[in-house]
């Protein structure tokens, strides 16, 4: 685990999801794996979604999914189907007719979660 991973995670904790990117990114940078990929665009969504998007938010959950999907059920201490679980719970909350321009999701009904890691048992 590196500082900046745990300054991303802080950063999504606190709902700076901007910061978030940009940390999680930092780290890419170094690791460019298919799970730091899906975390940028899980924040990158939620960015989006505060600000009143709704079309590329919805592209960028589809894709975080699909790439978590091929990940091992923990990676970096992160619980990935808890991730998964919360980025479908994000994509029910956005209507599949709307799109951006035409509307908005309310930034107060979207789902939050803590990002927690553990350590692997064993």
């Amino acid at each position: 685990m590196t500082e900046t991973f745990n300054r991303a995670i802080a950063h999504f904790n606190a709902e700076d999801y901007r910061a978030a990117l940009l940390a999680f990114e930092e780290r890419w940078y170094a690791d460019r794996s298919d799970f730091l990929r899906a975390l940028i665009q899980l924040c990158n969504a939620l960015n989006q979604l505060r600000i009143g998007l709704v079309t590329a938010p919805r592209r960028s959950l589809a894709s975080a999914d699909r790439l978590l999907a091929g990940c091992p059920l923990r990676c970096e201490g992160l619980d990935v189907n808890a991730l998964r679980t919360h980025i479908a719970s994000l994509r029910a909350c956005i209507p599949d007719d709307l799109e951006t321009g035409a509307g908005r999701v309310d930034w107060a009904a979207v789902p939050r979660m803590q990002l927690v890691v553990t350590e692997a048992l064993g």
